[in-house]
């Protein structure tokens, strides 16, 4: 979304008008999705979670600091509600990314712009070996390898340094990595 564009549809959001506000939840509903969907892992779960983010989003506009990209400030909104939710119940992973028993395609981390033509069983692995890894290691994953952010844009969601952020995801593709090869899954 361009700058100046969201920027005055913002300014009539705060004073009120839902109706502007329909224009950026369609430009960020997928990205926040996708940052849902890698948190709980589940396709209902995440679409309700992304549903509640941009409610309180828009009643908290007073709070957004518009000297900050506005996307950055939904996604740290968007992951907030999704820890509280895994704090609220002992969650069980679903592998289901839709909520109908399709698992979703996994990028390549080898090639953020291609994405893994892998087949259903290995993507299924994937999401597994996923929910094995700590919070923080899963976290930084959906972020750099799913959402293809920069590590800058992860730091300010996060709101730790971009140092911090390189080294979180080094150790979460280790980690990754050390799993799928436990499962017998040959992955880079």
């Amino acid at each position: 979304m361009v700058a100046e564009v969201e920027r005055e549809l913002l300014r009539k959001c705060r004073a009120g008008n839902w109706e502007a506000y329909e224009p950026i939840v369609r430009a960020y509903e997928g990205r926040l999705f996708g940052l849902a969907l890698g948190i709980v892992h589940n396709g209902d779960d995440a679409r309700d979670l992304v549903q509640d983010s941009f409610v309180r989003a828009f009643k908290s506009l007073e709070l957004y600091d518009s000297d900050r990209p506005f996307i950055a400030w939904i996604l740290s909104v968007c992951r907030n509600l999704c820890i509280d939710f895994l704090r609220r119940r002992k969650y069980s992973y679903s592998l289901d990314a839709d909520g109908e028993g399709q698992p979703i395609q996994m990028p390549d981390p080898r090639a953020r712009t291609d994405r893994a033509a892998l087949d259903g069983e290995t993507r299924s692995l994937i999401w597994e070996a996923l929910g094995g890894l700590s919070d923080e290691h899963r976290e930084v994953l959906v972020l750099k390898d799913m959402q293809e952010m920069e590590y800058g844009e992860i730091a300010q969601i996060l709101n730790v340094p971009q140092g911090t952020i390189a080294s979180r995801v080094y150790y979460a593709r280790r980690a990754l990595r050390e799993t799928l090869e436990s499962m017998g899954v040959d992955y880079p």
